[in-house]
């Protein structure tokens, strides 16, 4: 399946909202933050609507370093690697120094997708999230951007 990554704009948010559900519900306010960083998948072979969102990546870029917020791929378009492309895609765009994001401690799907993107662990949140059993531990995650992987080069 060819795939093309767009930024997202507030026109997207009905699109959103049909991949992300209730997740999507912080996004009207995000997408107006001068920091606001976003992209979307779609099948590249669809119309320049782009009615047939695949996935998104949101998050915040301030100088050269960003923070992923949230990454959704729709059910019936996973394991296609397009969460790896997302992330690849965010990255090169919006990640010149460092990228961080954390991921609940029994997520192992998505701790193990960060870690084939180069995420690495560097710190636990502990009790960071509320869960019906009580609270779970974020694992903080961080990988270099383009530009420092470049300067610190011989």
């Amino acid at each position: 399946m060819d795939v093309i990554c767009r930024p997202i704009t507030s026109q997207n948010l009905t699109m959103l909202q049909s991949v992300g559900g209730d997740r999507t519900d912080g996004l009207t306010g995000w997408l107006k933050q001068k920091a606001f960083a976003g992209l979307a998948a779609y099948h590249a072979d669809h119309d320049a609507d782009h009615d047939n969102m695949l996935g998104y990546v949101v998050g915040f870029s301030v100088d050269g370093e960003s923070e992923i917020i949230d990454l959704v791929v729709r059910p019936d378009a996973r394991r296609q690697g397009i969460a790896l492309m997302l992330i690849d895609q965010f990255c090169h765009r919006f990640c010149d120094q460092m990228a961080y994001l954390e991921v609940a401690r029994n997520n192992i799907a998505a701790y193990q997708l960060y870690r084939a993107a180069g995420f690495i662990e560097y710190g636990i949140r502990k009790a960071y999230y509320q869960t019906a059993d009580g609270t779970e531990d974020a694992v903080l995650m961080r990988k270099t951007g383009s530009k420092s992987r470049r300067q610190s080069e011989p």
